[in-house]
Parts: structure tokens; sequence; C-alpha cells
């Protein structure tokens, strides 16, 4: 999907081959267990389900997101953390989808690279905007996740939002 293109017609939809993702350490296919891990959190996302999603999740996991998000402090710890940051993505999306255009790995890193689309509660706007995440796993846990976003995209949609409702 490119950006500005209109809305999707299903509700948290995540469209992802995670099958066959490479491996940038010799051009192998992705460990098996690391594929299976990104594959469930995907799954996880598309449905909003956080407890699939925490359940990929080391108790101790970190989660890195850009402060401008307007659910976001940036830094989040531990399962509780990782449940406050999804929760509060939920608590303001009323649509959300992630299109996986590509998944790339080295050893117990992997990175997810795609079109992320959300549109706000309340009749809110919408945002299609690209994006990476940065995974680190360990024993098949994720350890830490960092996103990378159009913060610009997602903060102008969520200001026509409040901009409709004042």
């Amino acid at each position: 999907m490119t950006p500005g293109a209109g809305p999707p017609q299903t509700r948290h939809r995540c469209r992802a081959s995670l099958r066959r993702p490479i491996d940038l350490l010799g051009g192998r296919q992705m460990s098996e267990q690391t594929a299976a891990v990104m594959e469930r959190l995907y799954d996880g996302l598309a449905r909003a389900d956080i407890k699939a999603v925490l359940a990929e999740f080391d108790p101790e996991a970190e989660i890195v997101t850009p402060e401008s998000l307007p659910w976001s402090t940036g830094h989040y710890t531990g399962l509780q953390g990782a449940t406050a940051y999804f929760a509060g993505a939920l608590d303001y999306l009323e649509e959300t989808r992630f299109d996986v255009d590509e998944v790339r790995t080295a050893g117990e890193w992997a990175a997810v690279i795609g079109f992320w689309y959300g549109r706000f509660k309340d009749g809110g706007g919408e945002f299609n905007v690209r994006f990476v995440h940065f995974w680190t796993l360990r024993g098949g846990r994720v350890v830490k996740g960092e996103g990378i976003s159009d913060t610009d995209g997602i903060v102008a949609a969520f200001e026509s939002r409040t901009a409709a409702a004042g």
C-alpha cells in the first residue's frame, strides 16, 4: 500500500509473509525459531491481541519508541511496560494495520520493514506511514523492540482528530 491510499476494508489486519525472510549472515533463511516468533508477534498485532504479542516477550524486555507518538513515553521496561505501550496505542486507535514488506535478520536480530496504517478513534484522522521495527531476541523471546516511523504523519493525523473535536 502506498502513502495516501484510502482506508482499508478490514480492521486490525496484517498482510505479512514471514515464512522466507532473508538472513543477512550468509544469505541463509532466517532461523525457524526467529521466523516463528516474528510470525506470531505480527499475527497478534494484526488481531490487536496484546496477550498473544506479550507471549513472545521476555519478562524483562524493553520497548523503545518515539516520544512524539501521542500514547508514548518513549521507553518501556518489562511486561507491565509493554502492556502499557500496546494498550495505550489501542486506546487511541480505532483501526490499525501493519503491512510488512520485508523481514531481515542476523542471528537473533530482526528488522521488519513496511507501512503502518492507523485511524484515530472518534472520527479521527488517518495515517499510512513507513516503519522499521528492530527486534532483539534471546532464547526465542523478544528482549528488545525498537520502532522507528514517520511520526510527523502520525502526529498530523492525531492533530486533525483533535481539531475536528474542538
